[in-house]
């Protein structure tokens, strides 16, 4: 066997030689990329095959479970529910009435108010302007602020001027400027 093995040294030596090195470098490249594919790509390949299936599968059962788009409602719809909540142009005093009232329980003076209807281009709404000039700490008017918005449908501050007199403990004046917004009478 030992002429068997230099024989086969010497076909190799011969190869090498007549082949270069650049040659063998590329045999060996492609040897290193076959075991590459084998032992790496070929697995990946296999687990890619079944993530796909499994997506499949999951939107199969999603789309059977899927709920059907609700039809879409028209633009003009939530306009109308909020048209109804407003308050009707009639109750106008006595939405100035629980203005004062809720001003009275949180603490506030009162001095005089302006009223006046405003204009509304679209005719669909009638706007009221009221200036409240009230007296008082700043509590009571944010708690005054709170209440009369949230309780008050369509009612809007429009704009708040603060002033404090000299002096420490001194209430301040408050303007307040309110929009509320009616339904017209029909």
């Amino acid at each position: 066997m030992d002429a068997a093995l230099k024989r086969a040294r010497w076909r190799l030596r011969r190869a090498v030689a007549a082949l270069g090195w650049a040659a063998i470098g590329g045999v060996a490249l492609g040897l290193f990329a076959a075991g590459f594919a084998v032992f790496t790509v070929l697995p990946l390949q296999a687990e890619v095959k079944g993530l796909r299936e499994r997506v499949q599968r999951l939107e199969a059962q999603a789309g059977t479970q899927a709920r059907r788009p609700e039809p879409a409602q028209r633009p003009d719809a939530g306009l109308g529910a909020f048209y109804a909540q407003l308050p009707p142009a009639a109750q106008a005093p006595e939405v100035v009435r629980r203005l004062h009232a809720r001003a009275r329980e949180a603490g506030l003076a009162l001095e005089r108010g302006e009223y006046r209807p405003l204009p509304d281009a679209s005719g669909r709404l009638l706007r009221y302007q009221l200036v409240l000039p009230v007296k008082g700490s700043y509590p009571q008017v944010k708690r005054f602020l709170a209440q009369a918005l949230h309780d008050t449908p369509g009612l809007a501050l429009d704009a708040i001027g603060l002033q404090r007199d000299e002096g420490a403990g001194a209430a301040l004046e408050v303007q307040l400027r309110f929009t509320v917004f009616m339904r017209p009478a029909a």
